[in-house]
């Protein structure tokens, strides 16, 4: 015996109790159901496009504070390696038998391994000599010269660092002329 599939009654399309959605729920006018989706769905329609509008607003804001942030960090780095330019070419200017050249060039190598451009470097005094007291290094370098972006909230900003250290010769002369008194820990020299 062969089953036949048994005939579908046909739906009445006039009537609201044999409505379904998707689902399988009625969807009588009168369900509360109905009701909520209409609701969602309306309040869904109503916002649409916010997100965009939102995004729109807040992504200026969030830029700026983004390339504020990289501009705020690239002029410390700057700062710094002026500060560390200037220091390292004072250390190499109180050794003996160095001259303002070398101080100079040493200045130079350090700013440029660093990315600052265009700097002015002063080293007083312009010779040295047996009685140099002091060596002072002086950089100043325009910071929009050396920002990677084109600085925004610190373009006319100057970059600078000035160094005075003992010149060794004179640490030396001070030192002889000291009475340490008995101390049998450190050497004297004669």
């Amino acid at each position: 015996m062969v089953d036949r599939p048994k005939e579908q009654e046909p739906m009445s399309h006039t009537s609201p109790t044999n409505r379904r959605d998707s689902h399988g729920e009625p969807t009588n006018a009168g369900s509360r159901r109905v009701r909520n989706r209409r609701v969602r769905n309306r309040r869904v329609r109503n916002r649409r496009g916010a997100f965009t509008v939102e995004f729109a607003l807040c992504s200026g804001l969030f830029f700026m504070i983004l390339l504020a942030g990289f501009e705020f960090s690239r002029f410390m780095y700057a700062r710094h390696s002026v500060d560390q330019a200037a220091y390292e070419a004072a250390r190499i200017g109180i050794v003996p038998g160095q001259s303002p050249a070398q101080v100079i060039a040493r200045a130079r190598q350090i700013l440029n391994a660093t990315g600052i451009r265009s700097a002015t470097v002063n080293v007083q005094p312009t010779a040295f000599d047996g009685n140099t007291e002091t060596v002072t290094v002086s950089i100043t370098a325009p910071y929009a010269d050396s920002s990677w972006l084109r600085p925004v909230f610190l373009a006319a900003t100057n970059l600078s660092a000035t160094i005075t250290l003992d010149h060794e010769n004179q640490a030396y002369l001070q030192a002889q002329t000291i009475n340490i008194g008995n101390n049998n820990f450190e050497p004297i020299d004669k």
